[in-house]
C-alpha cells in the first residue's frame, strides 16, 4: 500500500484511486471538477445502475447535455421522466411522435402554430378517457373510419350557435 504520485496502491499493488488532472477515479465513482467547483460524478452502482450528478460552483444541480446523431437509445421495460419542475418536449421539426414497437401511433404537430393531433394508424379512433366517480368512461371517441363521427358519453354543452349540416 502507498502513493505513487496521486495514485494509491492496494494491499495486492492494484490502483485504488488515481488523480489525474481535474480527473478522480476511486473505485466505482469518477469525480471530473470543472471550472472551480463544479463536478460531474459517475458512480457504478448495485444491478448496473449508473448515477450521474453535475453540481455547479452555487451547489445546485446543473445542466447535463448529451449530443449525438439524432438518437437517444434507452432500453428498458419503463423509462421514467421524473422532474421537480416541467417537463419540456422541444421539437424544431415541429412534430412530437408516439410510437408502440416502431408503429406511429399519434403525432402532434405544430402548423404555423396551429396544434394538429394525427392518429397515425389508418382507421383507428382517438379516445378521451376518464373516471366518473369510480368508474372509467370514454368521454369523447372519434371514429376515423367514419370521417371522424364524434360520440361523446354525456350531454354536449354548446356556449355559442349551434351549426348543424346534414342529417
Amino acid at each position: 500500500a502507498g502513493t505513487i504520485d496521486g495514485v494509491t496502491l492496494g494491499t495486492n499493488s492494484a490502483i485504488t484511486q488515481a488523480v489525474i488532472d481535474d480527473v478522480d477515479i476511486n473505485g466505482k465513482v469518477i469525480t471530473m471538477t470543472g471550472s472551480s467547483s463544479d463536478t460531474a460524478v459517475f458512480t457504478a452502482g448495485t444491478n448496473g445502475t449508473l448515477s450521474i450528478v453535475t453540481t455547479d460552483d452555487s451547489a445546485a444541480a446543473a445542466n447535463i447535455t448529451i449530443t449525438a446523431d439524432g438518437t437517444f437509445e434507452a432500453d428498458g421495460t419503463t423509462i421514467t421522466l421524473d422532474s421537480s419542475g416541467d417537463i419540456v418536449l422541444d421539437a424544431d421539426g415541429a412534430n412530437v411522435t408516439f410510437k408502440d414497437g416502431g408503429t406511429s401511433i399519434l403525432d402532434i404537430a405544430n402548423n404555423s402554430t396551429d396544434v394538429e393531433f394525427t392518429v397515425s394508424t389508418a382507421d383507428k379512433n382517438f379516445k378521451i378517457k376518464g373516471t366518473d366517480g369510480s368508474s372509467a368512461i370514454t368521454a369523447l371517441d372519434i371514429d376515423m373510419a367514419l370521417a371522424g363521427k364524434a360520440t361523446f358519453n354525456g350531454d354536449v354543452v354548446v356556449g355559442g350557435d349551434l351549426t348543424v349540416t346534414g342529417d
